[in-house]
């Protein structure tokens, strides 16, 4: 669903030759190339690419344990790969069409990477240390901000090396992460997006997390596209039509950031406001998701269920805040984590907030949490009762700030149930369970227009008017100027024979939208049935004007026509 379903059309054409493709990034591009290698290699099936996504998954917590072995302990590393292969958000994440799984992995190889260095710092592993996180920014643009820290990593904590080392292994780092990111900013380049080393979305993402009306998710630059589908061509079309020009993709980024800019400005404490909020929201339980969450998927997972009711985001920070009290007295050992967690929670802090977003802040907090439990028992042992009393209250006012409620987790989830019952209808047509998601969509979330917009529509399409009238009555209570919910509106009440009460919606269907071909053509019919002929002949031919293609406008209009000489006198 949302995203999947672009990332499956795009690995196909991939695997089907068009390797280069013929614009500028848009989103980011090492995910679909993957499934497209996955693909050409296997078979273009989605239970292909998700059991190979199993077995990266399963190496993530084998990388984690290394990781872990090196920071802290052998029986840290062995907890913390054990309890990211039981981590019911990782566990989803691997089983679906998503970039996480890959972003789990390339944090997992950058960690154990870092532990190796800690052991032994090598040119080579500097040089693996940039290709992993070239990689990880071509699935996730803000892993850059890793990239400073690292470097700082590199200056300070072998500050006693000679400098020419120094330099040597620096060169290597840059060395490894220009490997996958020239590639694509050459290719970037050649198709005319100027220097864009990974994706030309940065300034529309910016805009969505910060600007005048943000609230830390994503809401469509245009009501009703929100949709992966419209997401760059909206943001290209209202970028061009401000500037009165065409745009290079760099433009339209640009524009985006200075739009945003301009808000903040406007209003630097609202921002300020906000960005505090989505602070606390990267720490929350709740796990919003943009198209779906992982627990509605509770539902019908009786694993996901269980996991979810013992360990979940609220259990993790609060343990990993545990783990970072008592492992305190090694900050200057460990400072590279604190340092790197912080870090990308604040990049993800300034868009947008989804629960995929900031997954890739959970090995880190595994590492903790591992370390935390470990040194509890030694604690426990030696009687550190000042250090345990400490890392208890750290830990309990972990617990209060981040399982408080600050997002109505029904409402999270029925978006999920909006976005099965759309794919129901998309690519099973399969109305009936599609009507019970959009009933339980509506249900856990009562201000939903457009779900129960969508509800009123299925129903009338099945002859359900009763039943369609409240649905489509409630969507424009909640959206005032929503054409299609006038025009399925004015179907409905017509299937009752209520003719004058559906014309009266049909006209406005077209006020609201003069684009609208059917419900151009919905008024014409219904003008014909009062005799107004003439005023019918109009409408039709404004959808077919619109629509020259539709059979049905057409033979709407030629009808109308026959009508009209029928009446004219010989």
């Amino acid at each position: 669903m949302g995203d999947a379903v672009a990332y499956d059309a795009w690995a196909r054409e991939i695997a089907g030759g068009d390797w280069l493709g013929h614009e500028v990034f848009f989103q980011a591009p090492l995910y679909p190339y993957f499934m497209a290698t996955v693909y050409s290699l296997f078979a273009r099936s989605p239970l292909v690419l998700k059991l190979v996504q199993l077995l990266i998954g399963a190496t993530s917590c084998v990388l984690l344990a290394r990781a872990g072995r090196s920071f802290f302990s052998r029986e840290t590393g062995l907890l913390a790969g054990a309890l990211l292969a039981i981590y019911p958000v990782a566990v989803f994440y691997d089983g679906a069409i998503q970039k996480s799984v890959l972003d789990s992995f390339f944090v997992c190889a950058l960690l154990a990477i870092a532990g190796r260095l800690r052991e032994r710092a090598a040119g080579r592993w500097w040089f693996m240390a940039g290709v992993a996180l070239g990689l990880f920014a071509l699935t996730r643009e803000n892993a850059l901000v890793f990239l400073p820290v690292l470097l700082v990593w590199l200056w300070v904590a072998w500050r006693r090396e000679a400098r020419r080392n120094r330099l040597r292994w620096t060169g290597f780092l840059w060395l490894g992460l220009m490997v996958p990111l020239l590639p694509v900013a050459w290719r970037n380049h050649s198709l005319g997006g100027g220097l864009q080393p990974t994706t030309s979305q940065f300034g529309y993402n910016f805009y969505l997390g910060n600007n005048r009306n943000a609230d830390g998710f994503f809401n469509a630059l245009i009501w009703g596209h929100a949709n992966v589908k419209f997401e760059k061509s909206d943001a290209v079309a209202l970028a061009e039509q401000a500037a009165g020009r065409a745009l290079s993709p760099g433009e339209v980024s640009h524009y985006w950031t200075m739009r945003t800019v301009s808000d903040i400005r406007e209003s630097p404490a609202r921002w300020l406001r906000l960005l505090g909020r989505k602070w606390l929201l990267v720490w929350n339980v709740a796990e919003v998701g943009d198209t779906d969450d992982p627990c509605t998927y509770g539902e019908w997972s009786p694993l996901l269920r269980m996991l979810f009711r013992v360990f979940h985001f609220g259990v993790l920070v609060p343990l990993a805040m545990l783990g970072v009290c008592l492992t305190w007295p090694r900050r200057g050992e460990l400072w590279l984590l604190h340092a790197m967690t912080l870090a990308f929670a604040a990049s993800v802090s300034v868009f947008c907030l989804y629960s995929r977003y900031r997954f890739p802040l959970a090995p880190f907090l595994l590492l903790f949490m591992s370390a935390g439990l470990a040194n509890l028992v030694l604690s426990v042992r030696e009687k550190l009762v000042s250090r345990i009393f400490l890392g208890a209250v750290v830990a309990t006012a972990a617990a209060l700030i981040c399982n408080r409620a600050m997002v109505n987790a029904d409402e999270t989830r029925g978006v999920t149930h909006y976005n099965i019952a759309v794919n129901l209808v998309a690519q099973q047509g399969d109305l009936e369970r599609a009507i019970r998601h959009y009933a339980e969509s509506v249900r856990l979330k009562p201000d939903f227009a457009v779900a129960h917009h969508n509800l009123g529509a299925l129903l009338t399409a099945q002859g359900r008017m009763d039943e369609a009238i409240p649905e489509l009555r409630a969507a424009l209570r909640l959206r005032p100027d929503y054409p299609e919910a006038e025009s399925n509106l004015g179907a409905a009440l017509a299937g009752q024979g209520k003719l004058d009460e559906a014309l009266t919606h049909f006209a406005a269907a077209v006020r609201l939208d003069p684009d609208y071909a059917d419900a151009h053509c919905n008024l014409a019919v219904l003008l014909a049935k009062q005799g107004n002929i003439a005023e019918a002949i109009s409408h039709a031919q404004a959808a077919v004007k619109l629509n020259p293609q539709s059979e049905r406008y057409l033979a709407a209009l030629e009808a109308l026509q026959k009508m009209e000489s029928a009446k004219e006198p010989r």
